[in-house]
């Protein structure tokens, strides 16, 4: 796909409800360079780009002259470009140039956008700048902390963004789904949901049994039971982490060797999803070909395991709301549960405070 711009997704008129009040992950930091980026957050077209100091920005995507995408423009004197007949805009979203004859500057602008640059990503708050506050950011530090070696991919899938969060909660479907990288701890082992505040856990401990034999492999622990210890935190509306800590049986929590991961989902629109994820590992650092051999055991497992049975499980959801539907509710569904109850409950307390 070199020198080609993924295709701006068709935006028939709103169709998701969304908490806005919210940090979302928007893109890798890295990712971002000197050209411009066309995304959809939450139904919304955003245009992300650098201006001449290189600080990260994000405003409105869609240019209210004849609605071409800005991210696909250029930026020029630290102004956004749009592609079509070159209206430039700033960093507070207004129009600062017109190339047209005449020159007359027009009093229009596009939303902006508080966009911070934490931990490796870059982070959109998608309701009232006002109330964006970064110390309300998830830690997320081990991704650029040179002590962990970090594998990580994204994509935009196919299905509603909640379903994805429900996959991460409820890791007994690895059993059935990956059986190269679980063995028997997330079904057979000790589970536990609970809620803290805002934010949901699941936690998955298995003192004295085998890893898969893919997990073995890379520990270097074939043929010998191991401790297992997997817990996962989901913060509103889509943020979740995964400590995965494994050691010979019976040695300490603080020191068992540690694979954390992130997983963020970020809706691109009621039927797709942007998708950001990495482990870090704190052994084989600076491995290349280790690290090579992780993020493609990783990625097949995420986007051609999880990704198609998520994604046709929306298609045969068929638009109807996830509760509508009358679920079956199994043990292994508390965290996503609650994870659910608790979105719906701030989506709505959201809305109030708007009307």
């Amino acid at each position: 796909m070199t020198g080609t711009r993924p295709a701006t997704p068709r935006l028939d008129g709103p169709r998701g409800v969304y908490l806005r009040n919210a940090w979302y992950v928007a893109a890798w930091a890295d990712g971002l360079g000197a050209t411009p980026q066309a995304k959809v957050f939450l139904e919304e077209p955003v245009a992300l780009f650098r201006d001449a100091d290189g600080i990260a920005q994000a405003i409105g995507g869609r240019c209210p002259h004849r609605f071409a995408p800005l991210g696909n423009g250029t930026v020029i004197d630290g102004a956004l470009q749009c592609p079509y007949h070159g209206l430039r805009f700033g960093t507070d979203g207004a129009c600062v140039f017109n190339p047209h004859p005449g020159g007359a500057v027009p009093k229009v602008s596009v939303p902006v956008y508080p966009l911070v640059e934490r931990h490796a990503l870059l982070w959109i708050w998608m309701g009232d700048p006002a109330r964006a506050d970064a110390a309300a950011i998830p830690d997320f530090a081990w991704l650029s902390d040179p002590r962990w070696d970090v594998v990580r991919g994204q994509t935009c899938a196919e299905g509603h963004y909640e379903l994805y969060s429900d996959n991460i909660l409820d890791l007994s479907h690895a059993n059935f789904v990956h059986p190269a990288l679980v063995a028997s701890a997330f079904t057979e082992g000790a589970r536990r949901f609970w809620q803290d505040g805002e934010t949901v856990h699941a936690h998955y401990a298995q003192p004295d049994d085998y890893l898969s034999e893919g997990i073995s492999a890379i520990l270097g622990t074939a043929g010998r039971k191991q401790a297992f210890d997997g817990h996962v935190v989901w913060q509103a509306p889509a943020t979740l982490s995964f400590d995965f800590r494994t050691g010979e049986p019976g040695t300490p929590f603080e020191q068992m060797g540690n694979m954390p991961s992130l997983h963020a989902f970020t809706p691109e629109t009621a039927d797709t999803t942007h998708y950001l994820w990495a482990t870090g590992r704190d052994f084989a650092v600076g491995d290349a070909e280790f690290s090579g051999a992780m993020r493609g055991a990783l990625e097949y497992a995420f986007e051609h395991e999880d990704m198609p049975l998520i994604r046709d499980a929306h298609r045969l959801m068929a638009g109807r709301d996830f509760w509508d539907l009358q679920p079956l509710v199994l043990e292994g569904d508390g965290g996503g549960i609650r994870a659910r109850r608790q979105l719906r409950k701030m989506i709505a307390a959201e809305q109030s405070q708007r009307a």
